[in-house]
């Protein structure tokens, strides 16, 4: 469960820095809205957990 939480977390707090670096290459007034953060938090997780799934360690199935 903690693990699911740190990768919402860093998903929330990566997105919003993309963002300001977004927003800041290309000149535009950075508003930080919650949804941008929001959507990498669930992009991170779901990606987290697939890559989880695919890379196994073969030694846990047994």
């Amino acid at each position: 469960m903690m693990k699911q939480l740190t990768i919402l977390f860093w998903g929330f707090i990566f997105g919003e820095v993309i963002g300001y670096i977004v927003s800041s290459l290309t000149g535009t007034l950075f508003a930080p809205v919650l949804q941008i953060g929001i959507i990498f938090a669930v992009a991170g997780s779901i990606v987290v957990n697939c890559l989880y799934a695919i890379i196994k360690d073969p030694k846990s199935d047994k």
